[in-house]
């Protein structure tokens, strides 16, 4: 049985007592009015039921025309760092002249984040006297998740009814940032994907040299300057010239390995954990490549369309980590991007946690335009991913595994 299932199951369960001990307090009442009135003393059984009629309807009213003017802002941060306390406040006041009597807030959130205190949150509130709330909570997992304010409920003066507030947003988005892990055993991958780099950039500067022959420019060079990337040297020219010239126009012709992301929205502590450590894994390979001075491309689906970042330098993946913070994992239908298939990408480096039939026949589509290479949770069992030239599994501490070449 799925977290919500039981959550919605133990909420009927909590509203199924709550009205038997209403009409346990209701029934216990009348009694005591009716033994009073028939049998013991009628004066006072006439105040009992005029108790039992008037408090109640009055009761009920009064609260019935105060929770119309009862208004909730609550405020979360747009990001924070995974590991990171941070607060959600929810701010409460109260238009009109009448006091509202008591307040029942339930706060939820993702399977992100922990909550100090997971209770309800109960208080009353005075017109035109503002109160503040403090929900204190810890971000676990990377990614996206959700604070909400599941039900707001208004009780009247004597405990018995509770009416629920509308008009609430439905929840509060927060971003936890993923770190940027040091990866353990990634050399077997790096060294493939830049053998295919550098086998494409040698085919692509014969071709422009082909070009160039028949009157078509080629290559523009300058001098090297400090910062320069070392695969856009010309080693031919600059042995001839004598000094380091690098190729001016590499940005147009230069192959960019593409990582795609096809992960899914997560709701259980498993899932969020598989999502966190192909994320930071992905990120931590990135960073492996631009080092070398391989420009990379990063493509993620969310909100329904897909997504695609130019990583050319650590300060663009740092700025990546905090893209993926926010981001839904929501498709257009599609778990890989197709439009990477147009670039120059030479090699395509998936991540994923579901490495099932509807993956491989995608998967398929790709193959013809470069290397394919998998990574997957080492929590998952080993197996053959058709179509793909290499798979790696990747532990909880960001060590990878070859398991097919």
């Amino acid at each position: 049985m799925s977290a919500d299932a039981m959550n919605g199951k133990k909420k009927r369960f909590q509203t199924v007592i709550s009205y038997i001990k209403l009409a346990s307090a209701f029934l216990l009442m009348f009694i005591m009015a009716y033994v009073f009135t028939f049998h013991l003393d009628g004066d006072i059984g006439v105040v009992i039921w005029s108790f039992l009629i008037i408090a109640p309807l009055l009761s009920f009213l009064l609260a019935f025309l105060a929770r119309r003017n009862v208004h909730a802002d609550v405020q979360v941060p747009v990001y924070i760092a995974k590991g990171r306390r941070f607060s959600a406040k929810i701010r409460l006041y109260a238009e009109g002249v009448l006091p509202v009597p008591f307040l029942r807030l339930h706060p939820e959130q993702s399977a992100n984040f922990q909550p100090d205190d997971p209770r309800i949150i109960q208080t009353a509130l005075s017109p035109k006297q503002p109160q503040e709330i403090t929900y204190e909570m810890t971000a676990r997992y990377a990614g996206c998740g959700d604070v909400t304010l599941s039900s707001v409920q208004v009780s009247d003066y004597l405990g018995l009814i509770s009416l629920p507030l509308q008009g609430f947003p439905s929840f509060y988005r927060v971003g936890v940032i993923p770190e940027i892990p040091s990866l353990t055993g990634a050399a077997i991958m790096l060294q493939s994907v830049s053998n295919v780099v550098m086998t494409q950039d040698d085919e692509e500067e014969e071709s422009s040299a082909a070009f160039s022959s028949v009157s078509m420019p080629g290559y523009v060079h300058r001098e090297y300057v400090e910062g320069d990337s070392l695969r856009r040297i010309n080693w031919k020219l600059s042995a001839k010239r004598g000094k380091l010239m690098v190729r001016m126009d590499e940005a147009a012709s230069a192959v960019r390995p593409a990582v795609l992301l096809d992960l899914r929205q997560a709701e259980t502590e498993e899932a969020l954990r598989m999502r966190e450590i192909l994320m930071e894994g992905a990120l931590g390979f990135l960073i492996l490549l631009v080092r070398q001075g391989i420009p990379c491309s990063l493509r993620f689906a969310t909100e329904g369309s897909w997504k695609q970042l130019i990583l050319e330098n650590e300060d663009a993946v740092r700025e990546a980590a905090v893209e993926l913070a926010t981001a839904d994992f929501r498709n257009d239908g599609c778990r890989l991007d197709r439009e990477a298939m147009l670039d120059k990408a030479g090699a395509f480096l998936i991540y994923t946690a579901d490495p099932d039939d509807v993956l491989a026949q995608t998967m398929a589509q790709f193959h013809d335009h470069g290397y394919l290479c998998c990574v997957v949770p080492q929590s998952l069992p080993i197996m053959e991913i058709p179509h793909a030239d290499a798979v790696f599994m990747l532990s909880e501490d960001y060590t990878m595994t070859a398991v097919q070449k």
